[in-house]
């Protein structure tokens, strides 16, 4: 009996010893495994300067707005602007450099697209390309000392997503045969940026009303083309379920030339549509044909809807 006592002792002992190594060990990865990311995630932004550039000025502004250009210039009654932009809000550090001889314009691009891990470029031009590079020293970055030979400059937007979008931008321009300028602009900013990100927003927004018309639903040979419509699947998937619970949607055609036909389009487009953004809970979709007038001249399939008043 006592012989019994002190062998189970023993393995109670051993039990406790061994499960004292295991959550040390499990504590040691979780500890290691944090602080990969956590160095992966600060090393995202971070980079190298210029070899030998000088840094002329620096600032950081707060809550600043901000012109983002993300396509090729157009000029349009006189004035110059991008065919994309977007004005957002964030917090902008600027730093302004120079650079002697015996360097381009694109090896300065180069050398910070390499070092931006994580992020994706969203848009890039070079030289003659890039338009006037008055506009971008005067407009856009506010600095006379930018103002070079439009054939020898570029501009990159490169951005590293999440619920803070942290976003850079690069300015060269080769001003003489001795001086080479670049701006470089860091910005945080919680704003939407990319065109689905925009488009988004845009369903979240109107949402906040109590009906209305919906953008983003396309339809092809009769059928809701899910890949162009994918930004309102996405968005109308996921919705807190306190809004699905009260948001009835409701699709028309307008196509054809009697009321049948549209019924018939509007009912097969509606539960098409209940299927694809159906995410643990059923948003009600309903088909009305063309008894509601179109929301613009456009007698194509839309979308309405309508959010039942909460309950008090």
């Amino acid at each position: 009996m006592q012989l019994s006592v002190m062998s189970s002792h023993k393995q109670a002992m051993k039990l406790k010893s061994w499960l004292s190594v295991f959550f040390t060990s499990l504590l040691s990865l979780i500890i290691i495994g944090s602080t990969v990311v956590q160095a992966a995630e600060s090393e995202v932004g971070k980079w190298v300067d210029f070899p030998r550039a000088e840094l002329v000025e620096e600032s950081l502004t707060k809550n600043s707005e901000y012109r983002l250009v993300l396509s090729e210039l157009k000029r349009k009654q006189a004035k110059t602007s991008g065919e994309i932009e977007r004005l957002i809000d964030g917090d902008v550090k600027r730093q302004f450099w120079q650079l002697s001889i015996n360097h381009e314009v694109e090896q300065v691009l180069e050398h910070f697209l390499t070092q931006w891990k994580g992020a994706q470029v969203m848009y890039r031009c070079s030289g003659l390309d890039c338009g006037s590079s008055n506009f971008w020293a005067n407009k856009i970055f506010k600095n006379a000392k930018l103002y070079g030979r439009d054939a020898n400059q570029a501009y990159v937007v490169a951005m590293v997503p999440g619920k803070i979008n942290r976003i850079f931008v690069l300015y060269v321009v080769q001003r003489s045969k001795q001086k080479l300028y670049f701006n470089l602009d860091e910005i945080t900013t919680s704003d939407a940026v990319t065109e689905q990100e925009v488009e988004r927003q845009q369903i979240i927004d109107t949402l906040q009303q109590d009906s209305g018309w919906l953008e983003g639903m396309f339809e092809i040979d009769g059928r809701i083309n899910e890949e162009k419509s994918s930004v309102l699947i996405d968005t109308l998937k996921n919705l807190d379920s306190s809004i699905k619970r009260r948001l009835y949607l409701v699709v028309h055609c307008y196509q054809a030339n009697n009321m049948a036909d549209n019924f018939s389009c509007s009912n097969r487009l509606a539960q098409q549509l209940r299927a694809a953004i159906y995410e643990n809970f059923e948003i009600q979709v309903f088909g009305h044909g063309a008894l509601t007038l179109p929301p613009g001249e456009e007698l194509k399939p839309q979308l309405r809807f309508m959010l039942w008043p909460r309950q008090h």
